[in-house]
């Protein structure tokens, strides 16, 4: 692991004007997982400030909205509220967010491509995961960062992105005398910490973070702690993400790591698992097929199918109940080079409305107790209900069946279906949820 380096503070971003402010108070943070990105370009960390302020405000502000922004009925009360708080191009902030005594580890790829063992000539089809990913359910998270290989395997067209392991600095808040530290700032600081993280791909636990001076010291303390996020079953949902519809915490784990690779294996076999995803392989390291009805409905749509993939006809293939879980999603179908017919080429799922993606409302993360030890968590966003999916091969939006369902009971009830004895109505999210309590996870009650 390469050791820590001194990083300069922070570029003076947070010295604007401000108003005279009479309140800062500091704290300590640590990464306990990876850190992805963070930098000013999309996934990339920056080597000379890896851990940026204006980054962290930006997550502050999120996690602000999520919190006390869940007492705002509409986007204008929220905005209006937000901007009194943490500023708009008509008025200054009136919290500074400052980022010192930044200590970084040199930046290393997750993983490699290696040569192909029967022609040297090519590089392997799948990546080879550099420690610590290479022995746990880890890399199921991390696919965009797996980078990329040109058509004919000859050369690397993406290369897989780097990560930083290890590092530590000072954040400093200081606020102006009118804000209500306890009120406005900490809760979303304290979500933002124990929730959220830095960096890319935070909601499936890059860029966890731990601050002791804000960590439960144990698990009761924190099961007492969320009960404070969860939401009445009956309230309404935001135009945002707000705090929060369900919240699970597995069994302590002696490591962050443990911990994240518990919770994304839990995912992973719900999704892809077989005996409950899909079906047992044909042959060895092959995947069998599908049990959801994705892989049927992009069929029927496209009107391609493999000639060995013959109809399962107890799939509905009119469905896209995993949009639920986030969009968007890459489907990729395997096909044999001398198939005839051959399954649709790469199709992706995106939401309606014109939206490019869908922020997953799962939270799958590490939470650190000042104790010592770690648990793995299941934080569920309340967000607005998900109507519709645009399915595109390229630029080109393909015709979907009408009505295309994203939930419905009959999604649960066919025969060896995911949701099934999990979500009567058909829910993905509802169905992961129930998997994870079957799997020893205990859900938060506000009782």
């Amino acid at each position: 692991m390469p050791q820590a380096r001194n990083i300069p503070d922070t570029p003076p971003e947070w010295k604007q004007k401000q108003p005279k402010p009479d309140l800062g108070r500091s704290y300590a943070i640590e990464l306990i997982t990876p850190l992805f990105g963070g930098g000013v370009e999309t996934r990339v960390n920056d080597p000379s400030f890896p851990i940026r302020a204006t980054s962290i405000r930006g997550q502050l502000q999120f996690w602000w909205r999520a919190t006390v922004g869940a007492q705002y009925a509409t986007r204008q009360e929220l905005r209006a509220a937000q901007s009194a708080v943490w500023g708009d191009t008509e008025q200054p902030s009136r919290v500074q967010v400052r980022v010192e005594g930044v200590q970084a580890a040199e930046p290393s790829p997750c993983a490699r491509f290696d040569p192909d063992r029967n022609d040297t000539s090519r590089y392997r089809t799948m990546p080879t995961w550099n420690a610590p990913f290479n022995s746990n359910s880890l890399p199921y998270a991390l696919f965009p960062f797996q980078g990329q290989l040109a058509p004919g395997r000859r050369q690397i067209e993406v290369q897989p992105a780097s990560c930083i392991h290890k590092a530590s600095f000072k954040l400093t808040l200081i606020c102006h005398k009118e804000i209500d530290f306890a009120k406005e700032i900490e809760p979303a600081l304290w979500a933002w910490v124990n929730f959220g993280g830095l960096g890319s791909r935070t909601r499936r636990g890059c860029g966890a973070i731990v601050c002791k001076a804000l960590a439960p010291k144990d698990r009761n303390e924190l099961l007492a702690r969320l009960k404070t996020f969860l939401q009445a079953p009956n309230a309404q949902s935001r135009e945002w993400p707000t705090l929060a519809a369900s919240i699970l915490v597995g069994r302590e784990c002696s490591s962050g790591m443990d911990a994240w690779d518990h919770v994304i294996k839990l995912f992973r076999d719900f999704r892809q698992g077989v005996g409950l995803g899909r079906n047992p392989g044909e042959r060895p390291n092959r995947p069998g097929r599908s049990r959801w009805p994705e892989p049927e409905t992009i069929r029927r749509v496209t009107r391609q199918r493999n000639g060995r993939h013959g109809r399962f006809a107890h799939i509905p293939d009119d469905a896209f109940p995993r949009a639920e879980l986030g969009l968007p999603i890459v489907f990729h179908f395997q096909n044999e080079p001398n198939d005839r017919p051959r399954d649709p080429e790469d199709v992706v799922l995106y939401p309606d409305q014109n939206r490019e993606r869908m922020a997953s409302p799962l939270i799958l993360k590490p939470l650190a107790l000042a104790n010592g030890k770690f648990v793995p968590l299941i934080v569920r966003l309340k967000t607005p209900t998900l109507t519709g999916v645009d399915l595109r091969q390229g630029e080109r939006s393909l015709p979907l069946p009408q009505p295309t369902v994203i939930r419905d009971p009959k999604l649960a009830n066919y025969r060896h279906s995911p949701m099934q004895n999990r979500s009567p109505n058909g829910s993905a999210l509802e169905a992961f949820l129930a998997y994870a309590k079957s799997q020893g996870f205990a859900e938060v009650t506000r009782s």
